[in-house]
């Protein structure tokens, strides 16, 4: 968009570039940039860019983060991207009214934002967050899907959208099934199924090359 024309660097425009590609593409993408390096500013980026096409019209992008972090994206977005329309659902900015529109007719409630922010805590809790077809869906420090069999990962791997992404500082922290996690998420089955992925990784553990 022009308005952020001359506030990316060159390595972030690139970074939105290959975002845009990717999920153009149906694949999903995990950006893994260093804290400070503008993942946030990238993916809004993204996003300005889909609402400008009119994807986001009917049916906004859902950005789900750690509750600390809901304000920080909502100050960046008015920052940086003041034309996207930013929801926040959850109780620290919701009313039981809020919450009761949502619940009697979300296409209408939805209908408001370009962008969507809730937490890992509120999908547990809100089912009816994974009856919807995002325009987008965006995991935040996606570290927080590392384990597979939680609840909270499953919550968030059973979300529907055709642009996928996560973006974290730390894709692998203790074992490359963290990876796997992250991946069945933003493309569902590239890596195979767990248990095949656990053997395709203790072969490398126990030879050194993939066999």
């Amino acid at each position: 968009p022009k308005t952020l024309s001359k506030t990316l660097r060159p390595y972030q425009l690139d970074g939105v570039k290959w975002l845009w590609r990717m999920t153009e593409i149906g694949f999903g993408a995990c950006l893994a940039d260093d804290m400070g390096l503008g993942k946030t500013l990238q993916v809004l980026t993204l996003l300005s860019l889909l609402k400008k096409r009119g994807s986001t019209a009917d049916v906004p992008a859902l950005l789900v983060v750690p509750a600390s972090l809901l304000k920080n994206w909502e100050k960046e977005t008015a920052k940086f991207t003041p034309e996207l329309r930013f929801g926040i659902l959850h109780p620290m900015s919701m009313t039981e009214g809020d919450f009761a529109s949502f619940n009697a007719d979300p296409s209408a409630f939805l209908g408001r934002f370009d962008v969507l922010a809730t937490t890992y805590g509120m999908l547990l809790r809100q089912e009816k967050l994974r009856t919807i077809n995002w325009t987008a869906l965006i995991v935040d420090e996606a570290q927080a899907i590392k384990n597979p069999q939680s609840k909270q990962s499953r919550a968030v791997r059973s979300l529907q959208s055709p642009r996928r992404l996560a973006l974290t500082g730390t894709p692998v922290e203790n074992k490359l099934t963290d990876l796997w996690s992250i991946f069945d998420f933003i493309c569902p089955g590239l890596l195979g199924n767990i248990t095949s992925f656990k053997d395709f990784v203790r072969n490398i553990n126990s030879d050194g090359v993939v066999n």
